[in-house]
C-alpha cells in the first residue's frame, strides 16, 4: 500500500532528524520570543500489518476564518506583524526547508530559491511600462491545502491521521478587486518542516500562557477546514461496506469545487 511507504519515510526522518532554531522575524517582522530549541512530538510507531484500511484526502484550510486567525496575522492581543506565511517563507530563503514545485504534490521536484521567489512573485508593468517583479504581499495568502492520509490502527483499534504535505494558496484578484481564482505556491513535505513549526510559535493559552507551536497546531488539529479531494484504497474484506472512516469523512463539511469557475485552482 502507498501509505506504507509514507510512514516509513517518517519513522527514519524522526529517528534521524536534529533540530534547527529559526528567528521568527523577516527583513522587516517582528520578532515574537527567544531563539531556543523545542522538541518535536514524537508520532506513534505505525507498522503496516497494523492498517487495515486508509483514505488519502486533501483539504483546504481558510485563514480569513476566525478560528483560524493565528495562521493568517494572529488576533489582536498578539500584535504578530507577520503571517504563518512569512514565517515559511523566510526559512525557505535561508535554506532551513525545501519547497517542492506546486503542479506536483508527489515531492519530486525541488525548488531552488531563485526559482521559488520567481514563482512566488508577480511580473508587473510600472508606470513607464517597464516590466518589473513584484513581490508576493503575504495578506493574499489567504488558504493552505493539507495532502493527509486517514487510517484505521488495529494495534490500537483507532482512526489516525498523518499530514503529508502544505502548500500555501494565494487568492487573484483583478484590479477592481473582484476574484479570479486561486493559485497554489509550492508544497512543503510536513515531516520534513516539522523541526522549524516547532519553533514557530502560534499562540499563548490565555489561562495558563502555556506555548502553542504551529507544530502543535497541525498535529492537535487546532484548525477549522474542508475535504476538496479524496483518494483512497482498501484492503478486500472491507470493500463490500462502508468503514467508521468513510462515514466519519461523510460527516465533515465537504466543499466541491468547480474546475471552470475557479482559474488556476490546481495550480495549472
Amino acid at each position: 500500500m502507498k501509505v506504507v511507504s509514507y510512514f516509513s519515510c517518517v519513522l527514519i526522518f524522526q529517528f534521524f532528524f536534529s533540530l534547527r532554531t529559526t528567528a521568527q522575524n523577516c527583513s522587516d517582522i517582528k520578532v515574537l520570543g527567544l531563539k531556543k530549541m523545542y522538541p518535536v512530538k514524537q508520532l506513534s510507531i505505525i507498522d503496516e500489518r497494523d492498517v487495515m484500511w486508509h483514505r488519502r484526502l486533501w483539504r483546504e484550510i481558510d485563514v480569513t476564518e476566525k478560528i483560524n486567525q493565528y495562521l493568517y496575522f494572529g488576533n489582536e492581543k498578539e500584535k504578530r506583524n507577520c503571517s504563518f506565511y512569512d514565517m515559511l517563507y523566510n526559512d525557505l530563503r535561508k535554506g532551513y526547508i525545501k519547497a517542492y514545485d506546486p503542479k506536483n504534490d508527489q515531492f519530486t521536484k525541488e525548488l531552488t530559491v531563485n526559482e521559488l521567489i520567481n514563482l512566488v512573485g508577480d511580473s508587473v508593468y510600472d508606470e513607464n511600462e517597464k516590466l518589473i517583479y513584484k513581490k508576493l504581499d503575504s495578506r493574499s495568502v489567504v488558504k493552505y491545502w493539507l495532502k493527509e492520509d486517514w487510517f484505521f490502527d488495529g494495534k490500537y483499534s483507532k482512526i489516525d491521521v498523518r499530514i503529508i504535505g502544505i502548500c500555501p494558496v494565494k487568492i487573484t484578484l483583478d484590479k477592481n478587486g473582484n476574484v479570479l481564482g486561486y493559485k497554489q505556491l509550492f508544497w512543503l513535505y510536513f515531516p520534513n518542516v516539522r523541526g522549524v513549526l516547532t519553533s514557530m510559535e502560534a499562540f499563548k493559552k490565555e489561562i495558563d500562557k502555556s506555548r502553542i507551536s504551529f507544530d502543535d497546531v497541525f498535529i492537535n488539529r487546532m484548525f477549522d477546514s474542508y475535504i476538496i479531494q479524496k483518494e483512497g484504497e482498501q484492503t478486500q474484506h472491507v470493500r463490500s461496506h462502508k468503514t467508521e472512516l468513510d462515514i466519519k469523512l461523510e460527516n465533515e463539511k465537504t466543499k466541491q469545487y468547480s474546475y471552470k469557475r475557479e482559474v488556476g485552482l490546481w495550480g495549472n
